[in-house]
């Protein structure tokens, strides 16, 4: 609660709320929602505003007791002043900001907010069904788990009676992709389960990530008929050439990390700086964390103040006004060594070998993650989940 007489607790106080503020606004259940918000906020902003004002005033009131580390009583009364200078301008600024806020306002004041449409259908045509070796499977649209899309799917074996059903097979983030395309998405993951089963037959005590995904039984179905999970993943030539041409993101810079790759930019060049953000790059398992947490695009996500560029697979977006850099990859494409002078074995993950190099260089890359974000490669659910 505010104390209304100590400036240092509310201003920690009004911080601590604003980050608070910053995380709710994520999302919005009900869009109707962000009108009182803007009201709210358009009374921070005055608050604000008043605020400065107020902080000039105590140091030019204020500017005889100001002095310098080295005890210099005149030029600790210039810096009080030209702070105050500075307050009275941030001020002024802040004045543009509550007119654009209070004309959003009003704006916002003129929608009626429609009720959210109906849920899928998650019975009759939207399943898709289909044989696959002794296998059967099927999948169902599910409700999205936030902003992650995804489907229930069942696994059988009719011969036997066996089943399994799951609710772990995210298909990114947006609009829900028909369930013809989860179904060979599905398809992916049990020809992985499939080879990694295979694996562990030749390779007694060894073992692959993807062990665990399925239970035994489906494992061993799908290593016994790789070919029909092959020809299920074909099925659609356009599958592969729509992959090919969508982006996963490698790595997102802010802040400080954000300010070092704008410095590079500045002062050797956009190949430079995709040459420097390509060591987040781990080839297939970068690919498999953007999958499961949804950072896979159509098209490179650009706001009005970035800038872009692209070298070889790279695709480089950056904005030195709000001091973000990010970098996507071509899904399913390795770079050119020789373009960006960097070692493909460090794309290539060797589950087997980590190297104290690419631990810290991993360790560096958990340090930028968003704070509300989950980490890179946690599933969405408290299981193992799959993801386009």
């Amino acid at each position: 609660m505010p104390t209304f007489d100590n400036p240092a607790e509310d201003a920690m106080e009004a911080s601590a709320a604003l980050r608070g503020l910053a995380h709710a606004t994520r999302t919005f259940t009900d869009p109707a929602e962000t009108y009182p918000v803007l009201g709210e906020v358009l009374a921070g902003v005055r608050s604000l505003r008043q605020v400065l004002d107020q902080l000039a005033a105590a140091h030019i009131s204020a500017r005889s007791r100001a002095h310098t580390d080295a005890g210099s009583q005149t030029a600790g009364a210039t810096a009080a002043l030209a702070a105050a200078d500075e307050l009275h301008q941030a001020g002024t600024l802040l004045d543009t900001v509550h007119d654009r806020v209070d004309a959003a306002m009003s704006q916002s004041g003129r929608i009626a907010w429609h009720p959210a449409p109906e849920p899928l259908d998650t019975t009759g045509t939207a399943r898709a069904t289909l044989q696959a070796g002794d296998l059967r499977l099927t999948v169902w649209p599910d409700e999205p788990l936030g902003e992650h899309q995804r489907y229930a799917y069942r696994i059988e074996n009719p011969a036997t009676g066996q089943s399994v059903e799951g609710r772990d097979l995210f298909t990114g983030v947006g609009a829900p992709v028909s369930p013809g395309r989860a179904l060979r998405e599905l398809a992916v993951f049990l020809s992985a389960a499939g080879e990694a089963r295979q694996y562990a037959i030749d390779n007694p005590g060894q073992h692959s990530d993807n062990d665990g995904a399925f239970p035994d039984w489906v494992a061993d179905a799908a290593r016994q008929h790789p070919d029909a999970f092959t020809e299920l993943i074909d099925h659609d030539p356009d599958i592969a050439e729509q992959a090919s041409r969508r982006w996963v993101s490698v790595v997102f810079l802010q802040g400080e990390e954000a300010d070092q790759v704008l410095d590079i930019i500045e002062r050797a060049g956009t190949d430079a700086a995709i040459e420097h953000l390509a060591q987040w790059d781990f080839g297939d398992e970068t690919t498999q964390a953007a999958l499961e947490n949804g950072y896979v695009y159509d098209h490179p996500p650009t706001g009005a103040l970035d800038r872009t560029a692209t070298s070889d697979v790279y695709t480089l977006t950056y904005s030195p006004f709000l001091g973000h850099v990010s970098l996507l990859r071509t899904h399913d494409a390795a770079p050119d060594p020789a373009l960006l002078n960097i070692d493909t074995a460090a794309l290539t993950p060797a589950p087997a070998r980590r190297t104290v190099e690419r631990a810290s260089v991993r360790a560096r890359r958990a340090e930028v993650t968003d704070w509300f974000a989950r980490r890179p490669g946690a599933s969405a659910s408290h299981g193992r989940g799959l993801a386009l």
